[in-house]
């Protein structure tokens, strides 16, 4: 294990469930095959403590953090500058610390949709797209999805209001290609209209893996991809069922390592070991 001095960069996930993250592994290893005198923490903060713990990191040997559930959102009351993509996105996953300074950036969803393009050889704009959630890293991936200009963004959330919220805002601020549909049994015919299904909520982590985000006989065989941005399990419920149905599918190691490789880039100022971090990730 790396000996952490007083000199020591040190970097973290922080979040309220971060026992089973893969980042250390993944940032640990990218740094030492550089050998940088950094490393990575893995936080786990309650909501209650959220506010001190970042005011103080802020006063710390901290040159920044990897922000998860539930804190994209409440983040954004703790920085002094803001990334204009984040901001357009709304949420922030990843900060940079300096000078007792936080800036915070948004690369979910930069690195799910490389994670399409590269690892799945996605053509955004020639597919339909169901996403499912209007949380913060859904946020993200719509905004960048609909930055590549696809045929059609169907968004569901069981709150339809706040689907509504980001679809009108995506559509403004970004591409005008997104709709907001109910959370009911019609979206099995919108599904129906779909060639990529994206499960952008938390239903299928660990611990609780029976969850899913919609019902999931509506899946059918003339999916080309079924994306889920949860890798504990690494085959949530969903991924399981449309491989039943000979769908492609990807789950959320390929978002980790894409966002990682742009995290790591915004703390150091060097481009990420790939080779090291994609190890780290997928064995």
């Amino acid at each position: 294990m790396k000996q952490i001095t007083a000199t020591t960069k040190l970097t973290g996930v922080i979040g309220s469930n971060v026992i089973n993250s893969k980042s250390p592994a993944m940032m640990n290893a990218a740094f030492a095959s550089l050998g940088l005198d950094y490393y990575f923490l893995p936080l786990n903060i309650a909501p209650t403590d959220f506010a001190d713990v970042i005011r103080g990191v802020a006063k710390m040997n901290f040159a920044g953090l990897s922000v998860t559930l539930p804190y994209k959102i409440e983040i954004l009351k703790y920085l002094d500058d803001i990334d204009p993509l984040a901001k357009v996105i709304g949420a922030v996953n990843a900060v940079k610390i300096e000078n007792g300074k936080i800036k915070g950036f948004n690369t979910d969803g930069e690195g799910f949709v490389t994670g399409l393009e590269q690892d799945r050889n996605l053509v955004i704009k020639d597919h339909r797209y169901f996403i499912v959630g209007a949380g913060g890293v859904a946020r993200a991936i719509l905004a960048v999805l609909a930055s590549r200009k696809p045929a059609k963004i169907y968004l569901t959330n069981r709150t339809l209001s706040k689907a509504e919220e980001l679809a009108e805002q995506i559509n403004r601020d970004v591409f005008p290609c997104c709709e907001a549909v109910p959370y009911d049994e019609n979206i099995k015919d919108t599904l129906a209209n779909c060639s990529v299904v994206i499960n952008a909520t938390s239903a299928g982590m660990a611990p609780d893996i029976d969850q899913s985000p919609f019902d999931l006989s509506y899946l059918h065989t003339e999916l080309k991809l079924v994306a889920d941005v949860i890798y504990s399990p690494l085959k949530t419920g969903l991924l399981e069922a449309a491989e039943r149905l000979g769908c492609d599918i990807i789950n959320g190691q390929s978002q980790l390592y894409h966002q990682g490789k742009i995290a790591f880039k915004i703390w150091t100022g060097q481009e990420a070991p790939a080779d090291v971090m994609s190890a780290a990730i997928y064995g």
